[in-house]
């Protein structure tokens, strides 16, 4: 898998996550309070505390995100035999009025032939968004 660094996809997977791109589910996730949730990047597929949920925007985010690195490598989606997200979650109430929000903490792995490479990330991390 030359030219496919596992571990910086990983790493950039967890700041889309953890990015803007989570604003159009983040009232969703506001409204579950706390959970784990995991996402199939590969399938789209999510699921939180293991009951399924309806489609994910971050989902369809993710897995375009991880099939455009594949293509600048040059590779196919069968090159990962598994690419998957967890995070866990809670909102705050916000202070003094402000709205609340939510503290994530996410990991990705991606699965190839050569092993698997996973990367963390949490919200507050340097560079992961908000």
């Amino acid at each position: 898998m030359a030219g496919f660094e596992a571990e910086r996809c990983a790493a950039d997977l967890c700041r889309v996550f953890l990015g803007w791109r989570l604003r159009e589910d983040y009232d969703a996730l506001l409204a579950l309070e706390e959970g784990a949730l995991r996402v199939d990047v590969l399938s789209g597929e999510a699921w939180c505390d293991g009951d399924p949920l309806p489609p994910l925007f971050i989902a369809g985010e993710l897995r375009r995100e991880l099939e455009a690195a594949l293509a600048r490598a040059g590779l196919p989606a069968a090159a990962l035999r598994a690419a998957e997200l967890e995070a866990v979650f809670a909102s705050e109430v916000g202070e003094d009025g402000a709205a609340p929000r939510l503290r994530i903490a996410c990991r990705c792995t991606l699965a190839t032939a050569a092993g698997s490479f996973a990367a963390e990330a949490r919200t507050g991390d340097e560079g992961a968004g908000s």
